[in-house]
């Protein structure tokens, strides 16, 4: 009886440490995960750090994007002012058995105007090892307020909803430097309205 006592503290220890380690997450989890939960302040002071962060990165990092003899001149990156209205949650759908790059699609109650309705759905793209995310483009390509081939937007998928949150949108690091090739945008997140928020030129 004592050995098996032994042994049954010695598994439920294992199983102790084990529900104690860190899950495994995606490089950008530790930020982006769980925002749409987050308190408005909170989270925009969170967003407001990981922007300084982003321009450490592209300033100094070795795999940035930006061209290294521009690197000594740059400034930072400018953006949209932070708008909780864009802050979204939308129903997740995965797509069975499809084409990579896509993964599945996230029905969103965009806004619309009365010359246009933006989608409903939108296409997500695998993140391959990161946030799963949205490419698409918006007004404020043709009004040359952002990138004329779109931008790309992280999605926070929980069971069947998803977090998306515009003022995360981003350039391509092909938008700063010609040496990358970046996926376009498909033709179903091609938005006819303005989306002033995330970054800008």
């Amino acid at each position: 009886m004592r050995k098996w006592g032994w042994q049954l503290i010695v598994v439920g220890a294992v199983i102790g440490i084990l529900l104690l380690l860190p899950r495994r997450t995606t490089k950008s989890a530790p930020f982006l995960q769980g925002l749409c939960q987050k308190g408005w302040y909170q989270y925009a002071a969170l967003l407001e750090e990981a922007r300084r962060g982003k321009d450490s990165i592209f300033r100094t990092a070795a795999h940035s994007p930006i061209p290294e003899a521009e690197r000594g001149y740059f400034s930072g990156l400018k953006y949209f002012p932070i708008d909780s209205t864009w802050r979204l949650r939308g129903r997740y759908e995965p797509t069975p058995n499809a084409l990579a790059p896509v993964i599945g699609k996230v029905l969103l109650n965009l806004p619309g105007l009365p010359s246009c309705q933006a989608p409903h759905s939108m296409v997500v793209y695998d993140g391959k090892g990161e946030l799963p995310y949205i490419a698409f483009w918006d007004s404020t390509a043709m009004e040359g307020l952002t990138y004329e081939g779109g931008r790309y937007v992280p999605i926070v998928v929980e069971g069947d909803s998803a977090c998306v949150d515009f003022n995360r949108a981003y350039f391509p690091y092909c938008a700063y430097n010609p040496n990358y090739i970046c996926l376009p945008y498909p033709p179903e997140n091609r938005l006819c309205i303005s989306v002033y928020a995330g970054e800008r030129r």
